[in-house]
């Protein structure tokens, strides 16, 4: 599997998978700008974080300032960053491809969504959130591309019975499909982005959540429908 972190105005996965500047030969940014090829901007970080099993490849966006005001200044086009999506599945042999945008309409976002083949928009449970995911789905919905909805950091003072109330009428209104709702929970905050999560806190209830949303995500990949009744719980940044 492999991650491309596109959120190319505030990028932040390289501190998530304790990827140091060390580490780095080339970011996403070089490759978008012709800079370097596809190949150095891969870390591998399968034995990394010690997978047991598959391999997990990582593609960091540049966070030095002079990269970010390069990368907004001169921009890229859709049939870059098409070939270095199809260069990155064949050379590295990919089954999935997860690419973390940039939250709201910008052409990094909208090129993105233009070529993943399933979306996943992640929401808050407040208006300005909502709304963004309102005009989000709107947009996935002229590109015919399929999506659904996770709430995220529900309060703790919305009963599971509510989340799945709202859930219900979120996917009403926006015509999608709910994924799942997740309660705030104080450990990710505590975590402070030290490390992934779920390696970080295995028997944590949380980690066992997103272990049935990532297996829910690829069940509605495999079938082609995000409204598949197998992928269906509605009360618990682009895919390609």
């Amino acid at each position: 599997m492999g991650v491309v972190d596109l959120d190319l105005e505030g990028p932040g996965l390289h501190v998530i998978f304790g990827v140091s500047d060390s580490d780095v030969k080339a970011t996403i940014n070089d490759v978008l700008q012709h800079k370097a090829p596809v190949s150095q901007s891969v870390v591998d970080l399968t034995s990394k974080i010690q997978l047991k099993a598959g391999c997990l490849i990582f593609c960091p966006a540049g966070h030095k300032l002079d990269d970010i005001l390069s990368i907004l200044d001169t921009g890229f086009n859709l049939y870059t960053f098409k070939r270095v999506l199809e260069d990155l599945a064949r050379d590295y042999n990919l089954d999935y491809l997860l690419i973390d945008s940039h939250p709201g309409i910008e052409k990094d976002t909208l090129l993105s969504m233009a070529l993943c083949d399933y979306l996943v928009l992640i929401s808050r449970v407040d208006q300005q959130d909502l709304f963004g995911s309102g005009v989000m789905t709107e947009v996935a919905s002229q590109l015919r591309k399929p999506v659904v909805l996770i709430l995220n950091m529900v309060p703790s003072s919305v009963s599971e019975k509510e989340a799945a109330k709202i859930a219900e009428r979120l996917a009403e209104l926006f015509h999608l499909h709910v994924l799942t709702a997740l309660p705030f929970n104080s450990d990710v905050l505590e975590n402070l982005s030290k490390g992934v999560f779920v390696l970080e806190k295995p028997k944590d209830p949380l980690t066992k959540r997103f272990t049935e949303i990532a297996m829910k995500m690829l069940e509605a990949i495999e079938t082609g429908s995000p409204d598949d009744p197998s992928t269906t719980q509605s009360t618990s940044q682009p895919v390609a």
